[in-house]
């Protein structure tokens, strides 16, 4: 489904360029789950934005080729970047706070990539919408289709964003560190949804992450990146009890012994819509 061969990155803005990411392969299959791990600066958000034709303008893909369903990515032209995003890949972000639009109401955020990519009416849009809801676990959705972004736990708004993206019934959705925001209970409940998601709709799920425990957790496959450059790769298993390189083994010291992190999350609910 997905093939990237040798892609490298330069930000040219700065003197001398900088190489962001460099010589990158990674191919996926229909309905796979593959993690890309690494820290903070080692690439993985700048590979998955020139997946979605979101680069800054200061960065230039300078080599490399990314095909997907047999079509050349870097062919496109903006028109058809946006005929593509929603439809066909989606992306969750970080932080849906930032991501979603604080003066638009959850069930217009959530018709979105319906109203771009289809034809439906607004009567059938919002059903479409008030069943994605519920396929995601957002109790009262009726009421939660008037409500706004900030009325809303950080839980809460995750599972909006992965309904959105699920919407339009994508072959591949893009989830950049889409539980870095949560405490465990949470995390642990966006990781199952995400999972379930992946088996009833078939979808691909490319898995970004920092955390080595939360990709053992979903995914198939994993590659390890720093400064830009793949270092590791392989099944996750094979990955994670031989690791090969020095930096994948930094990675694993750093687990913590506690489950995930101490963070707590507002306990999920509605605020006054």
């Amino acid at each position: 489904m997905l093939e990237i061969q040798g892609l490298s990155i330069e930000f040219q803005d700065v003197n001398p360029p900088f190489l962001a990411v460099q010589d990158f392969f990674l191919s996926m299959n229909s309905g796979e789950i593959v993690g890309i791990v690494g820290e903070s600066g080692s690439g993985k958000t700048m590979t998955s934005l020139a997946l979605m034709g979101l680069l800054k303008r200061q960065a230039k893909i300078t080599s490399g080729s990314m095909m997907f369903l047999g079509e050349d990515l870097l062919s496109k032209s903006q028109k058809e970047w946006q005929a593509l995003r929603g439809k066909e890949i989606s992306m969750i972000f970080q932080e849906p706070m930032t991501s979603l639009n604080p003066v638009l109401t959850i069930g217009r955020q959530m018709e979105e990539s319906l109203r771009l990519h289809t034809k439906m009416e607004a009567k059938e849009r919002k059903k479409k919408a008030l069943d994605m809801m519920s396929q995601v676990g957002l109790a009262q959705p009726e009421k939660l289709y008037r409500c706004y972004p900030h009325q809303l736990s950080g839980g809460m708004r995750q599972r909006v964003m992965i309904g959105s993206a699920l919407i339009g019934n994508p072959k591949l959705m893009i989830a950049d560190e889409p539980t870095t925001a949560l405490d465990v209970t949470i995390q642990a409940q966006i990781l199952s949804l995400l999972k379930k998601m992946n088996q009833e709709h078939g979808t691909a799920i490319l898995f970004i992450s920092h955390d080595l425990r939360v990709i053992q957790s979903i995914c198939s496959r994993v590659v390890v990146m720093y400064q830009g450059k793949i270092v590791e790769s392989g099944p996750v298993q094979t990955v994670l009890r031989s690791p090969q390189q020095a930096y994948t083994k930094k990675l694993l010291s750093a687990i913590p012994n506690r489950a995930y992190s101490l963070r707590r999350d507002r306990k999920e609910r509605i605020e006054s819509c």
